[in-house]
């Protein structure tokens, strides 16, 4: 029991703290949300406002723009019948005066295309040593790229000449190495041996001379290869220097490579400005023959080309008057679109105010009844954990009650078998003494010996029926009081328990289907 009420007293007050502080948290949230919403609500106000306020700009600029484009058309007409007479004015000019012309442009006209063409003829042989230029550098770039690769395989056989030479200057000397070490080890064989000298001299003296005899070998291969070291030193650094010309040599030739190559950029620039001026030539010859057409054409179709002119300015200025209308027409239909569009906004606006008016009526509600939740589960709580510390209470006397009792029962059949063993103990020494003196203490003997009886047996009959009421007394209350009150709180523990289980289940449902409902209104 005492286990059970502090799993009763421990667990839900915790659970009961956190849905107390989660509930605080999201309320928390839900006003962050709002604030959230009512700054977005003010902002689209203001985007609103500005929007109509552009609106009625553009209204007012297509008002103002009308006037204003009847003055420029009618501007533009005046000058174009001011124009026209003008140039009618002038043609009659030109037709005086085109007859005087027309001897002195028909002799220098000839005289320009001359000095054209001797400039065209001229260019054209620039051109042509150019290219020819071109194709000399390029085949001496194509001889120079052939050189350089000879150049560079040659220092390649150089330096594997030179790797051979190295290995065989370290064979040598490997080599020289190990003769030496020979020619000491045969020394030191030979002083090792002074008994075998002893016996044979002159088998020494011949071995000593042949020893002489290859240590002045072994010194003359070793001038010799030092001599052939020297030499091979010598064409070493002949070869370097020769490599060393050879880079020089090939750096300057890609000193020339660079400098003729820069040199055909510049030709290469100098031909394409040259190829511009001959286009430009051209296409201003080609203008002025164009010119002369025109004027030729002019002078042909003078009145026709007038009419057409007009005939295209008309076509002009009705377009222009469709294209403003049409613009208009666009104008009015966009203000309508945006007026609707404003309207709908403001629709949507009101209906999400009412919408977030009805979820802040809702949630408030929501708090409120789980308040009141929340103080019934505390007295619930309160009121269990008194029944608990009633039912320790409770316990605790009836434990000590039956303790109290055994401890009384012992005693008693302590003082009865004290008693029993006294009385025994008297009857045994009464038997000593009767048969010491049969006849002699025969009638005193009787009575004590039946007052003792009597006194032994009264006990014992008023001892049983006490021990029997005691233990009738123990036996039910084990049985019918205790295990009952504690089946009884048992059961009401574990009802408890599966109500707190099902009321916490349901605040979980109910919060879970409140943010459900705010996330589908968000998101709506």
């Amino acid at each position: 029991l005492e286990n059970r009420a502090h799993f009763l007293s421990t667990p839900y007050e915790p659970s009961l703290h956190e849905l107390i502080d989660i509930m605080a948290k999201k309320k928390l949230e839900w006003e962050r949300k709002m604030e959230a919403l009512e700054t977005r609500m003010a902002i689209r106000d203001q985007e609103l406002a500005n929007a109509q306020n552009k609106l009625d700009q553009r209204g007012q600029e297509v008002l103002n723009r009308d006037p204003l484009l009847l003055i420029k058309k009618k501007t533009q007409t005046f000058h174009l019948w001011s124009y026209y007479e003008k140039l009618q004015w002038h043609q009659v000019k030109q037709d005086r005066v085109h007859s005087k012309k027309k001897s002195t442009e028909n002799q220098e006209t000839p005289f320009e295309l001359s000095n054209l063409n001797q400039k065209l003829e001229e260019f054209k042989a620039k051109s042509r040593e150019w290219d020819k230029q071109e194709t000399l550098c390029q085949n001496q770039l194509v001889s120079l790229d052939a050189q350089r690769k000879l150049l560079s395989e040659k220092c390649n056989l150089f330096q594997r000449q030179t790797q051979n030479y190295q290995i065989q200057i370290s064979s040598k000397k490997e080599k020289q190495e190990e003769g030496s070490s020979c020619s000491q080890a045969k020394v030191e064989h030979l002083r090792v041996q002074p008994d075998i000298s002893n016996e044979t001299p002159d088998r020494d003296e011949v071995f000593i001379e042949k020893l002489k005899l290859t240590v002045h070998e072994i010194a003359l291969s070793k001038n010799k290869l030092q001599k052939q070291n020297l030499e091979l030193q010598k064409e070493l650094k002949v070869y370097q220097r020769q490599c060393q010309n050879k880079e020089a040599e090939f750096s300057e030739m890609r000193n020339e490579l660079q400098s003729r190559n820069d040199l055909l950029e510049v030709a290469e620039l100098e031909c394409q400005q040259l190829r511009k001026e001959l286009l430009k030539t051209g296409d201003y010859k080609n203008m002025q023959e164009i010119q002369i057409k025109y004027v030729l054409e002019l002078d042909a179709y003078h009145p026709l080309f007038f009419g057409t002119y007009l005939l295209q300015i008309r076509d002009h200025l009705y377009r222009e008057e469709q294209s403003h209308s049409s613009e208009q027409e666009r104008m009015r239909t966009e203000i309508s679109d945006l007026t609707e569009e404003l309207h709908q906004k403001e629709i949507t606006i009101a209906t999400i105010m009412e919408k977030a008016t009805l979820l802040e009526r809702q949630l408030k509600m929501e708090l409120q009844i789980k308040e009141n939740v929340l103080a019934k589960q505390q007295v619930l709580f309160s009121k269990n954990v008194s029944l608990c510390l009633l039912i320790k209470n409770t316990n605790s006397t009836m434990k000590n009650k039956s303790i109290n009792f055994l401890q009384q029962t012992i005693d008693l059949s302590n003082k009865e078998h004290e008693s029993y063993t006294v009385s025994i103990h008297m009857l045994e020494c009464e038997n000593e003494r009767l048969q010491n003196d049969p006849v002699k203490l025969q009638g005193d003997t009787e009575a004590p010996v039946l007052t003792n009886l009597d006194m032994y047996e009264a006990a014992k009959h008023t001892s049983q029926p006490q021990i029997s009421m005691q233990e009738k007394e123990e036996r039910p209350c084990p049985t019918t009081a205790t295990e009952k009150f504690l089946q009884e709180e048992e059961k009401r523990a574990m009802e408890f328990e599966k109500i707190l289980n099902s009321h916490i289940e349901e605040l979980q449902r109910h919060s879970e289907n409140t943010l459900k409902k705010y996330t589908n209104l968000r998101q709506s």
